[in-house]
């Protein structure tokens, strides 16, 4: 009977955090940044600013152990995933490349260095570039479900962590502040990525038209 009702919470817990996600990379949050030509430094203080506040509010937080304190917890983790993917919209925004920033994108800067297994089909690396598919809605949800499953996993398993206040909020915090950074480091990676192959093709096509320029001359 316990386990039936173990198992009946935490499929709750699952789908609070499935519809979460859902809500997350459906409404991808407008920037109010713009591009700049030294995106870097402007991109590190962005997610240093970014991974403070998320960790504060896991410092903060007073949760109750057992699976009330998990289940009213939840929102808060939506609030963190909210500045991530706020964080996401502004490096896209600060290095030009917003227009490109899509659900898949979201999804992959969110959660690539906590479930790369799970992304394996999403992104594909060509020299020094990422290119993200695009997923039809139905592979989309199916991969969130299957995110939502492993981070729900992972929700459970720190309950334990939470039933001890001082150390609950320490750990929680600097896990948000870790997590949030490489949430960071990602975007970054994937949106310069994305600004570098722009720039070697204007390059290369500058490069392309004074050939067929010299050449005219030469003929000429």
């Amino acid at each position: 009977m316990d386990e039936c009702n173990d198992e009946t919470k935490f499929d709750k817990i699952k789908e609070r955090v499935e519809s979460i996600l859902v809500d997350l990379i459906t409404d991808i949050p407008d920037s109010l940044y713009t591009a700049t030509n030294d995106p870097e430094e402007k991109v590190k203080r962005l997610t240093q600013k970014a991974a403070v506040k998320a960790s504060a509010i896991s410092t903060t937080l007073s949760v109750p152990a057992g699976f009330t304190g998990i289940l009213t917890s939840i929102p808060d983790i939506a609030a963190i995933w909210r500045i991530q993917a706020q964080l996401v919209s502004d490096i896209a925004m600060t290095y030009g490349k917003f227009a490109l920033l899509t659900r898949e994108a979201m999804i992959w800067c969110l959660f690539r260095h906590s479930a790369a297994q799970l992304l394996r089909d999403v992104a594909v690396r060509t020299g020094s570039r990422i290119v993200v598919q695009k997923l039809s809605m139905a592979a989309l949800e199916a991969l969130l479900k299957k995110i939502g499953l492993k981070i729900s996993t992972k929700f459970v398993s720190r309950a334990a962590l939470r039933a001890i206040p001082i150390l609950g909020a320490i750990g929680n915090g600097a896990y948000s502040y870790y997590d949030t950074t490489e949430v960071g480091k990602t975007a970054a990676a994937y949106f310069k990525a994305l600004a570098d192959q722009e720039s070697q093709d204007s390059e290369g096509n500058a490069t392309t038209d004074n050939e067929k320029l010299n050449e005219a001359e030469t003929i000429n």
